[in-house]
């Protein structure tokens, strides 16, 4: 692992370090509470002779001594703070949970990909005509304007079943086999040097103008985090790949964010990193915490407070409780105030509000969530193919219905050379395989995954 820094509670400047308090710091030795009292029982003795107290009395006094000896040497430890408690899994709810970010990922990616960088004025009105508003199923048929694709993932042209290949997992599987091959302790470095050896995005389909002008300036010797510092740097392909570190470091959002920088620094910075570090956050807390709210502070905890990611993030968490029941109400704000940016190069805007929004007004529902983050529009296929793993990791595959997976058909494809075609549960034992490894090297004492 390039760094030892931890991310959690970031400040602006990128460098700051956060000490995990360990069960030893947190109790002081008895001598240090106040109220403990060495003498006391000399006090009691004495008290007892003058005053002839019965056997039975004593012993019921000393009862009550001890008690509150012990509440206030509790009271003293840490402050009446609670130990950290390790956070456990079972090998086979940890395979569940993976198997059902990579199908979520799969159908929700396919769900948007036929409508990808449509504005909501003009996809509403498209799905309305179709009798599909609000959208409870893949579409029925391709935009006039997006006809000539080679997949549709439509109702009425699949094309191949299956899923991919598509640039959000590109990413994604590649550093699965880097781990597999080089453990938990990588560079930013091997990460590119896995990229430029596991495809190229000039050959690879529908990857972006960012990850373009990073590897052109990678094959001309610039190695990260230089090689993300270009004017597409804020772009949003850091944030679409988060989450798979999520996946190796369940339950420990502060080194999964930690690995999400090392892997987003290679091609993004500034907001182009917080994004993959705020996905990989959010996605380690998932197998533990089924809150929206609490995955989104998830998420935050790991970035700092003051960049405008969090800003965007925060804005859309208060749009919500202003208006609770209205998803579009707060689409109109983000709209407003965040899509803007994008417009500025910084195409992690308002991307990064609609996965907010997606899991908070989703309600922890699947179909829900992933069919808001559709209809919101802008990167659909993104968008959606960031909540789709989350909810996953939450329900499991057993909660995904049928209509969404048997398109599928377990079939996972991708751009990296030799790692073409995949059995989606495959990858999901492949990926715990590699996540048990990790964990046991980057999370022991927080995180235990108990094989059965």
């Amino acid at each position: 692992m390039e760094s030892n820094r931890s991310p959690a509670r970031r400040t602006g400047d990128h460098s700051g370090s956060h000490r995990r308090e360990t069960p030893e710091s947190r109790f002081r030795p008895a001598a240090e509470v106040s109220n403990y009292r060495p003498d006391l029982w000399c006090n009691i003795w004495t008290w007892s002779g003058r005053s002839r107290l019965t056997e039975r009395t004593m012993n019921l006094l000393k009862t009550i001594v001890s008690a509150c000896l012990m509440l206030a040497l509790l009271a003293a430890c840490g402050d009446g703070q609670e130990g950290p408690s390790t956070r456990s899994l079972t090998a086979d709810e940890y395979y569940e949970k993976v198997h059902g970010a990579w199908l979520g990922q799969a159908v929700a990616g396919a769900l948007g990909m036929s409508v990808e960088g449509m504005h909501k004025r003009i996809l509403k009105p498209f799905l309305t005509e179709l009798g599909q508003w609000p959208l409870t199923d893949y579409i029925k048929t391709l935009p006039p304007q997006k006809s000539g694709r080679r997949q549709n993932y439509t109702v009425d042209n699949w094309g191949p079943e299956g899923f991919g290949p598509d640039d959000d997992s590109l990413y994604q599987v590649a550093n699965l086999l880097l781990i597999e091959e080089k453990g938990p302790e990588i560079t930013s470095q091997d990460i590119a040097d896995q990229w430029l050896a596991s495809f190229s995005v000039f050959e690879a389909r529908n990857c972006g103008r960012a990850v373009r002008v990073a590897e052109r300036l990678m094959r001309e010797g610039v190695r990260p985090p230089e090689s993300g510092q270009h004017e597409m740097g804020e772009f949003m392909g850091g944030q679409m790949k988060g989450e798979f570190w999520g996946f190796m470091l369940p339950g420990n959002p502060e080194a999964a964010a930690e690995y999400g920088r090392m892997d987003a620094e290679v091609a993004f910075h500034t907001d182009g990193v917080y994004g993959e570090m705020f996905m990989a956050g959010l996605t380690a807390e998932a197998f533990f915490e089924s809150d929206p709210t609490k995955l989104l502070e998830a998420g935050l905890a790991v970035i700092p407070e003051d960049c405008d990611y969090a800003r965007c993030i925060r804005d859309v968490m208060q749009w919500h409780k202003q208006w609770p029941d209205d998803w579009e109400k707060t689409h109109e704000q983000i709209d407003a105030k965040w899509a803007p940016e994008g417009d500025k190069n910084r195409r992690v805007f308002p991307n990064n509000a609609v996965n907010a929004l997606a899991l908070l007004y989703g309600e922890g529902d699947f179909d829900k969530t992933i069919t808001i983050a559709v209809m919101a529009g802008w990167d659909t296929d993104t968008n959606a193919g960031d909540v789709g793993p989350v909810m996953g990791v939450i329900l499991g595959p057993g909660a995904i219905a049928e209509k969404w997976t048997k398109p599928i058909a377990n079939i996972f494809r991708t751009d990296v050379k030799g790692a073409e075609e995949w059995k989606i549960d495959e990858l999901a034992r492949r990926t715990v395989a590699a996540g048990m490894r990790m964990t046991e090297a980057k999370s022991a004492g927080l995180v235990e995954i108990v094989s059965q």
